[in-house]
């Protein structure tokens, strides 16, 4: 949104700043994505393992312009245990995920109008950009590890190949 003239956040400076400013951002954008793909080479030349997220939605940069689409979107992060829905993407490199599916919506939806503010505009809070222990543990175990998890309510684990076999008998 902040490469638009009507983004909120410039709402109180004339159209020629708010130019200079889409300006900026569009140079820190590239600066970013550079390293990000300079990071995914390394990584590929030297065989590590590596998994990033980035936030999910219609207008995210890297839906349109990165090396391939990602390997998992969690639609609703609520499901696995954390407090917001938002739609979050996960890029493999050098590993694959595993198929596991734990089932923990236990916690009040927090909703992002009304997390705390950043400390500048244009940049969202602390709060709101960190997943609850619980999520990263059910995301570990279901993405990383497969792991079944005993505590969790409704585990759905799968083996991908061996529901391939099955529905091909």
């Amino acid at each position: 949104m902040a490469f638009f003239l009507s983004y909120t956040n410039y709402k109180k400076i004339g159209d020629l700043e708010k130019i200079k400013k889409i300006l900026e951002r569009d140079e820190m954008r590239t600066e970013f994505y550079e390293r990000l793909i300079k990071f995914v080479y390394v990584c590929l030349a030297y065989n590590i393992r590596m998994i990033f997220e980035n936030p999910w939605s219609e207008q995210t940069y890297l839906k349109s312009n990165f090396l391939k689409v990602p390997d998992v979107v969690d639609m609703n992060r609520m499901e696995r245990g954390d407090y917001y829905k938002k739609p979050t993407a996960y890029w493999f490199w050098n590993c694959e995920p595993t198929h596991g599916v734990s089932y923990q919506k236990d916690k009040e939806q927090k909703t992002i109008l009304l997390a705390k503010a950043g400390a500048r505009a244009g940049l969202c809070s602390e709060e709101r950009s960190m997943i609850s222990s619980d999520y990263a543990r059910n995301w570990i175990c279901d993405f990383i590890l497969g792991k079944y998890q005993e505590d969790i309510s409704g585990p759905l684990l799968f083996d991908l190949k061996e529901l391939e076999m099955e529905m091909e008998q």
